[in-house]
């Protein structure tokens, strides 16, 4: 089934979108093991906000998601319209579990808290303004509820901190060479920090995407010979320059 299938365009679908859902048993949200090393319980708490910031923070945002739509939990993506089907597929995503609101203009707080009564994790875009005060109430809804929230690049959305920060440190595409090539791997360093038992920083090695566009862990030694290897070169790119323009002068 394709992405257009589950766009909802108007505000007055959302209450339309699935059930209501009742006050959840489990304490968490499941994510990929690939990503459980991020969250000290494992897991996505529920009622919790989280931030996603940094290069490849929506290709991060819809792996989060994975573990919700493949338990058969529902995933809504406010103002992202840049998400794709096909690579979020390739993530794991479970499309048949996921809705799309591209463009809520104005409209983007009442979506959004209509959204926490229906539906477990909420994507939200970096382009949704809500009014002043609006974002706390928001969030009294979510924790009420159940419901999650990862907000893609705008951290302060809802006018406070965020239970758990993850910061994208460093992003690097592979398969370029020389002003050639195709695109192939992705990698990626998060760093995790938050409050409560999220209070401890943690890391993370990944692949986002690996060559088979999906998600996949760097092994930290693997990470550290890349690492040595990237700094020998350009160390032999520097001094080739620095030699060639030597050889010029003289």
């Amino acid at each position: 089934m394709t992405r257009s299938a589950f766009v909802v365009p108007s505000l007055s679908e959302v209450n339309q979108l699935v059930e209501p859902i009742v006050l959840a048993r489990d304490r968490t949200f499941p994510v990929v093991d690939e990503l459980s090393e991020l969250f000290a319980d494992r897991g996505i708490q529920r009622g919790s906000t989280i931030g996603v910031a940094g290069n490849a923070a929506v290709s991060l945002a819809v792996a989060l998601s994975v573990g919700v739509s493949r338990s058969g939990g529902w995933v809504v993506a406010v103002g992202l319209p840049s998400v794709g089907s096909l690579a979020a597929s390739e993530l794991g995503a479970e499309l048949s579990r996921w809705a799309f609101i591209d463009r809520p203009g104005n409209q983007a707080g009442d979506v959004i808290h209509a959204l926490a009564a229906s539906v477990d994790l909420v994507l939200v875009g970096p382009d949704i303004k809500l009014r002043t005060g609006y974002g706390r109430r928001i969030v009294a809804r979510m924790r009420e509820r159940g419901t999650s929230v990862i907000a893609v690049g705008n951290p302060r959305l809802f006018d406070s901190r965020v239970d758990l920060s993850l910061r994208i440190k460093q992003a690097a595409w592979t398969g370029i060479g020389s002003g050639h090539g195709r695109l192939i791997s992705r990698r990626v360093e998060i760093e995790a920090t938050g409050r409560g038992a999220n209070a401890s920083p943690r890391q993370q090695l990944l692949w986002l995407p690996d060559r088979k566009g999906r998600l996949s862990v760097i092994d930290r030694s693997e990470g550290l010979r890349n690492s040595s290897r990237s700094i020998r070169a350009e160390n032999r790119k520097v001094f080739s320059e620095l030699a060639e323009s030597t050889l010029r002068a003289s």
